[in-house]
């Protein structure tokens, strides 16, 4: 069972998503000051909408708050009207991107359970005016399971990088499917129904072509959706191949320099682990037997976790 501002929040986004309403929730807050533990973060109210269309206006002042914290060098981002740039049956993506190539994005579940993912990126360039770097697809998502236990769908988000014009995703047993592009190089990929359940087990590599061959590639591990009771427990169910334990990064305190701890798996890959009051969770990974990872970094978003990351932003 979820948290019950977290539950409350998950319920409010499918609400959205059916009806199509803006109503604000008292469980949304903007995320900037996730900028402390090394990211740029958001979550906000989404609602099902065609591509370029203007984004609800939760998301519009959570986007633009980040860029004031985060990418106060970039006013040309804080000009911009957050849009829908891709969609997927289970997520919408929004983003603001200025001329530059400069962009932030957030990815809000539509669907049972959570599913949310946010993404800034500044383009980077060579001092013969090169670009270096501009497109993300191998930002994380963070997933929570629903109140009946089931998982929401995988997807991935990202923006491909320039020049490029399609992708695919290749899994590692060598299936292959289509990646579909939104505006502006954005995309949201969501394994199909016959891929969903190998998606939970095993890797992928998203494959950008500028239609003379594949010039950019991400190689994507498996994420791990979780289950939150309270602010201190978390558990969940392992599918993903090799997996052996689950590693934990926990510190007394947001900010604090975390300790690591290893929980095993059970028999049937279930997992439990109680922390102490007041902890916080950064990051949990899923390990194989010879302690490498097999499962993306998950960060552990619990109520109290969210309550002091958006402290600052108030």
């Amino acid at each position: 069972m979820l948290p019950a501002d977290l539950h409350a929040l998950g319920q409010d986004l499918r609400r959205a998503a059916v009806r199509r309403t803006r109503r604000r929730h008292r469980a949304v807050v903007a995320w900037a000051a996730l900028i402390a533990v090394g990211a740029c973060a958001g979550v906000a109210f989404a609602a099902a909408s065609l591509l370029g269309a203007p984004a609800p206006r939760r998301v519009q002042t959570d986007l633009h708050r980040v860029v004031r914290y985060a990418m106060a060098n970039r006013p040309g981002l804080r000009l911009q009207t957050a849009k829908v740039v891709a969609t997927a049956p289970a997520a919408t993506l929004y983003s603001i991107a200025d001329k530059h190539g400069n962009y932030c994005a957030e990815l809000i579940g539509l669907t049972h359970g959570l599913i949310f993912g946010f993404a800034c990126e500044v383009t980077q360039r060579a001092p013969n005016g090169r670009l270096l770097v501009a497109g993300s697809a191998a930002t994380g998502v963070f997933y929570l399971d629903a109140a009946d236990d089931t998982s929401p769908p995988i997807v991935a988000f990202g923006r491909l990088p320039p020049h490029t014009v399609s992708a695919r995703a290749t899994y590692d047993n060598g299936a292959q499917e289509t990646v579909s592009i939104g505006l502006d190089r954005f995309f949201v990929y969501q394994p199909s129904p016959r891929l969903q359940a190998l998606a939970r087990r095993i890797p992928m590599t998203l494959a950008f072509s500028d239609g003379h061959g594949a010039i950019w590639s991400y190689y994507l591990q498996p994420p791990q959706p979780l289950r939150l009771e309270g602010e201190h427990h978390i558990s969940g169910r392992v599918v993903i191949d090799h997996a052996k334990q689950v590693e934990i990064d926990v510190g007394p305190r947001l900010g604090a320099r975390p300790d690591r701890v290893v929980v095993p798996l059970h028999a049937d890959g279930t997992f439990s682990w109680t922390g102490r009051p007041g902890s916080v969770v950064y990051r949990l990974t899923v390990r194989d037997a010879r302690g490498e990872p097999v499962s993306a970094d998950t960060g552990v978003l619990t109520a109290k976790v969210l309550r002091e990351m958006s402290a600052p932003g108030k």
